[in-house]
């Protein structure tokens, strides 16, 4: 069994797709602080994909993926990019 990161907060986006699953993940991310951890549970199998392409792009982190065999559980690491904190 692997070992998963520690999360500061969860989001439930079982069912949802991209757009709309990045958006909800980006905007729970905006809303912690910088170098917390945001565990995404997600039934999109490109989810994994979107989150490096879409939210490395504005400093935050894929850091882990762990897939069970109904949905993937992935953590983000809140990146540094005051720009978009509140």
């Amino acid at each position: 069994m692997e070992r998963k990161a520690e999360a500061d907060k969860v989001i439930d986006l079982r069912g949802m797709s991209c757009p709309w699953s990045i958006l909800k993940a980006k905007s729970q991310l905006i809303a912690m602080d910088p170098g917390e951890v945001l565990e995404v549970l997600s039934t999109d199998p490109m989810m994994s994909e979107d989150f490096s392409k879409v939210l490395g792009q504005r400093g935050h982190q894929l850091i882990q993926i762990i897939d069970q065999p109904e949905y993937s559980r992935l953590y983000v690491l809140r990146g540094n990019n005051d720009d978009e904190h509140k």
